[in-house]
């Protein structure tokens, strides 16, 4: 590097030259003071001191940080040991498990680290618990000496004991925050200095729960993500020894053209007159490259607390651009005393809450702005905890290609290159410090106490709590904080308003939010809105202000989800409380594995690089084996088939949330994935595509025409009707009107109406423009496409593909097909089908085919096939209520005597039974099933090929928003054998296997097919029946 005299002035033009030309993103925590260098982010060492105890050591709050009385931890064998130790040579943002996943073995994971361990071996931990030294030399100019040098460090986890020349110089346990040391004592300037770094890590989870803690010798805390390492960007800069600006921040007004600035000045000897000394403090704004601009500034307030003085200013810029989602302006405040300098980014603009009580919603710059979020868990590709700077900018690129305009920081805290990216590129962000439920002790009865292990939980996470939002309030992107998802407080308990208003006293400018979640089936509520003092609260004001539910229960979208403009899932009437929905329902499948594992090999290293790798070789190998390479030719072309029934279904949700204009914000069920765990997230955690983009996007236009259907199949001679909206987030007329037609399956396209845009009503984002439009009767099978066209705005046409099934073939002759231990339902659909005689098996009778089940008599009359699996996995120890499939002995003598079989076994006890039956046949060897869905955000998926049986069915795809094939009861059989091939597979989350959905056996006479796949819709599952019956016959080549 190159070093300015390192006079005062030298100092402050070294800062500004670096701060404002190094071309990276200005970071507050490290950027905002005059900088002397970078710590450079290459060239660390990395040790692993396993010989080093930890587990009983004491931990300090930082209220409670002495340095001069904590323990000198040094490296086991003692310091010289860091410079023989055998180290591996490393980059930051890093951690551990970046480099050295595995490096202590494999192990299943316990329930305290994640959610399904003790039903699910398949994924293996290993993270390293205990202590590791991070090391380097750094330089300290000879013209710093008789200044004040500090250390700035982004962010580690967990314990962080940093040392300089071997001197203990910081000190956190406030994971994955800032840390500030001061250097002055312990550096030799103009000689050799080695920073050195001793990080703890005592565990944590490694899936999306912020529920639990653990215990640290008497301490407990919560249990972060449990990775050990430490973020990028660490900077040092300089100041005089006397005074020095400690932190300077932004906050916003009302007025987005007036914001108010605030210095905090540390004095080495508090002045006796603080006023006296008014004139040292200067505030001047400048735009990002760091020209100066004009504004009005005034000193509201000088006080002295200590040896801390505060300093508030007040600055209005009338002309000043606003930072928005379109135009981010970012702006810049330099911050002076005396000689020091600090520099503080922020953009002029005003997000609040307006009309609590009456007609609430979301504001930016006097205008209503929806948000359209996803929910982060803050997992982050190659060391688990950290994004780089492309991954900060990936992140903010993915959520604008897919039309959001916010994400949630999901219970797990801010990362500042990411907010660096969202305040440059215009995104918002909704922030949790993860895990704040801890900051609410248990309720007490009178004279009762917490024990010194929860009331150190709760101090920490309040000062946790308090830590975010003074690192982050300036940031322009920040809209509110949440202390916990899903939180079930009570508000007689005074640690509720406590950790509130803690959050609040550090940024005033922001709501302050208790729950994001299951508030509309009666959790608590509490609320505090910028700059009042008035905490609302859900037993005093409806819903505190702030109406919000989950819906996690879907895995896909159904048809029965929008039924018309009165029902629909996601309507929610009323307005007196902002409407959130935070988490809408649950869609997940897997990641596009190929194009992981090319980008993690790529990069060198990831903590999960074999976990994609195994999945990925695993799933290609059963493409390879069982003929799916033409429908699939590439690993990607299976994933991306996979993929696009997540945002089919998430286009359709984002048009129930727009035809309900009540609803204030709503967050996509889960943003990034990780290999084990969040496959609902809609990204992996690199932040690639599941699908194409653009089909989430168009559901999230500006202006978006919507001609929303009640179903996506039909039969021939059907009519879809539909009802038609126009959507318009911008809060200006759209002018034009609006033209709907269809386009037959021959390319001809038939107008059906057009209709002259609604007028414009302020705050109105959504009219119906006509309900229950009947489109022509389909006389044609194949695919109609459905135009709806808004003559302003021709990019943002509505296209909607529905199908139209053909109708199977007739039969060559009569068909007499008997059925065992069939469901009514499927009785009467059979008995339907023209050509076909549908009667109860009797052994001895001769028919041209058979259907079975394996329900009994009186099972078949108790209920309807598909109601044996959950939504979830079951608790531990309980064992679900199977009915288990058995085919009747004569059936199975036909079958062997050579009568085909059909066998529609839907479910895991029916699929369990009949495929043992068939193994002993000799059909196949059976080796159990796949597993059903555990939950919503874990996921499953079906996948056919082109076969006679899926003649009229779309094939060679995953199945779809089209097929609607049922997750929570769909699996896959695990089978081999000669005379075999498997025409439908099935697999789930990151599991290793996939399975059989459907499967046909030929063997000594034999032919069986076995369909384990759910009812897809109806007018696919009759055709379904029909094939089935052709199949059996030998109609079918």
């Amino acid at each position: 590097m190159t070093n300015l005299p390192l006079t005062r002035r030298g100092f402050i033009a070294a800062g500004a030259t670096a701060t404002l030309a190094s071309g990276l993103p200005f970071i507050p925590s490290v950027h905002a003071a005059p900088l002397l260098a970078g710590v450079p982010d290459t060239g660390w060492n990395l040790w692993l001191d396993r010989e080093a105890t930890w587990e009983q050591d004491q931990l300090f709050l930082p209220d409670d940080v002495d340095l001069a009385a904590l323990p000198r931890n040094a490296p086991t064998g003692g310091w010289g040991v860091l410079g023989t130790a055998q180290a591996l040579t490393v980059s930051l943002p890093t951690t551990v498990e970046e480099h050295l996943w595995g490096v202590d073995g494999l192990r299943p994971y316990t329930a305290d680290e994640y959610r399904y361990a003790e039903d699910d071996s398949v994924p293996q931990n290993g993270a390293y618990r205990g202590v590791s030294w991070w090391w380097r030399d750094i330089d300290v100019p000879a013209d710093a000496a008789g200044k004040r040098v500090l250390l700035h460090i982004r962010g580690a986890r967990l314990r962080a004991e940093v040392f300089l020349n071997e001197q203990l110089v910081g000190y956190s346990i406030m994971s994955e925050l800032p840390i500030h040391c001061d250097l002055t004592a312990a550096m030799r300037p103009g000689a050799g200095n080695r920073l050195a770094i001793r990080i703890t890590n005592p565990g944590g989870r490694y899936d999306w729960r912020d529920s639990t803690t653990m215990m640290w010798g008497a301490a407990k805390l919560f249990a972060s993500h449990g990775f050990g390492g430490i973020d990028r960007g660490m900077t040092l800069s300089v100041h005089p020894l006397d005074a020095h600006i400690a932190d300077a921040w932004v906050l916003n007004t009302p007025d987005p053209r007036v914001v108010t600035g605030h210095m905090q000045v540390v004095f080495t000897t508090p002045p006796a007159n603080i006023a006296a000394l008014a004139g040292l403090a200067r505030l001047t704004l400048m735009d990002s490259t760091g020209a100066e601009l004009p504004a009005e500034v005034a000193v509201e307030q000088l006080t002295l607390d200590g040896n801390v003085a505060t300093v508030i200013f007040r600055l209005n810029k009338p002309d000043a651009r606003l930072w928005s989602l379109a135009d981010p302006v970012l702006h810049r405040l330099r911050f002076g005393w005396a000689g020091d300098e600090r520099l503080a980014e922020f953009g002029f603009r005003w997000l609040g809450v307006d009309g609590v009580g009456t007609d609430a919603m979301l504001r930016l710059n006097g205008e209503r702005v929806k948000l359209y979020s996803a929910i982060s868990w803050g997992y982050w590709g190659f060391n688990g905890l950290w994004p780089t700077i492309e991954l900060a900018e990936r992140e903010v690129t993915a959520a604008k290609a897919l039309g959001l305009n916010c994400l949630h920081f999901h219970r797990n805290v801010g990362k500042e290159e990411v907010f660096a990216a969202q305040d440059r590129m215009g995104l918002l962000r909704v922030m949790e410090p993860g895990g704040g439920r801890h900051a609410v002790g248990r309720d007490l009865k009178p004279g009762e106490s917490l024990s010194y292990a929860d009331q150190f939980s709760v101090d920490f996470m309040v000062a946790k709590c308090v830590a975010m939002a003074r690192t982050f309030r300036s940031r322009p992107s920040l809209v509110h904080y949440t202390l916990q998802n899903e939180i079930g407080a009570n508000l007689a308990n005074p640690d509720v308003e406590h950790v509130l208003r803690a959050i609040h006293a550090a940024d005033p400018s922001r709501c302050v939010i208790l729950n994001d979640g299951f508030v509309e089936r009666g959790a608590a509520q509490a609320m505090l809105l910028p700059y009042s003092d008035h905490m609302l609260r859900s037993d005093v004001e409806q819903h505190g202000g702030w109406w919000v539910n989950h819906q996690g229960a879907g895995d896909q979208w159904y048809d029965r989800f929008y039924q018309g403009p009165e029902e629909y899932i996601h309507r929610q009437t009323g307005k007196p409380f902002i409407v959130e929905f935070g988490e809408m329902q649950g869609c997940a499948t897997a990641d596009n594995h190929a194009a992981m594992v090319r980008e993690l090999e790529a990069h060198g290293q990831s903590y999960d690089l074999e976990d994609h790798r195994v999945i990925l070789q695993r799933t290609g190998a059963f493409l390879d084996q069982w003929g799916f390479r033409a429908a699939f030719p590439t690993d990607d072309a299976f994933y991306l088939s996979v993929g696009s029934k997540v945002y089919d279904a998430w286009e359709n949700y984002h048009e129930n949330i727009r035809i309900g204009d009540s609803v204030d914000i709503a967050a996509i069920s889960g943003w990034e994935t990780t290999a084990i765990e969040n496959h609902s997230g809609i990204v992996d955690n690199l932040r690639g595509f599941k699908a194409d983009p653009e089909i989430v996007r168009r559901s999230l236009l500006p202006v978006r025409p919507c001609a929303k259907q009640r179903r996506l199949v039909y039969d021939p001679g059907e009519a879809a009707a539909l009802d038609l909206y126009l959507f318009n987030d911008t809060n200006r007329p759209a002018s034009g009107d609006l033209t709907l037609s269809v386009v037959a399956p021959d390319g001809q396209e038939r107008r059906v109406g057009s209709w002259p845009v609604p007028a414009h009503r302020r705050d109105v984002f959504s009219e119906l423009v006509a309900e229950k439009v009947a489109l022509p009767a389909f006389d044609q099978p194949g695919t109609w496409q459905v135009r709806f066209a808004h003559s302003a705005t021709p990019d943002a046409t509505f296209t909607r593909d529905l199908l139209v099934v053909p109708p199977a073939p007739a039969t060559r002759r009569p068909l007499t097909i008997a059925v065992s231990g069939v469901a009514r339902s499927v009785q009467q659909q059979l008995a339907a089908l023209p050509g076909v005689t549908i009667v109860p098996f009797r052994a001895g009778g001769t028919y041209d085919g058979i259907i079975a089940s394996g329900l009994s008599a009186d099972e078949i009359t108790r209920r309807q096939v598909g109601e044996q699996t959950g939504l979830e996995a079951r608790p531990p120890g309980e064992e679900a209520v199977v009915t288990r499939g058995e085919i009747p002995d004569a059936v199975l003598e036909a079958v062997r005597a050579g009568t085909p079989l059909f066998a529609l076994v839907p479910e895991d006890g029916l699929a369990e039974g009949v495929a043992r039956q068939l193994a002993v046949l000799g059909l196949f060897d059976y080796h159990g099933q796949v597993g059903t869905l555990r939950a919503p955000w874990m996921g499953n998926w079906n996948f056919l090929r082109a076969h006679p049986l899926f003649a009229g069915i779309p094939a060679d795809c995953a199945t779809s928003v089209l097929h609607q094939v049922e997750g929570q009861p769909s699996n896959g059989l695990l089978v081999a054998g000669d005379g075999l091939e498997i025409i439908a597979g099935y697999s789930r989350d990151h599991d290793r296997f996939t399975g059989a959905a459907t499967l046909i056996a030929q063997t000594r006479g034999m032919r069986v097919a076995v369909h384990r796949l759910p009812d897809m819709v109806a007018p696919l599952q009759r055709r379904l029946y029909a094939n089935a019956v052709r199949w059996l016959a030998g109609e079918m080549a």
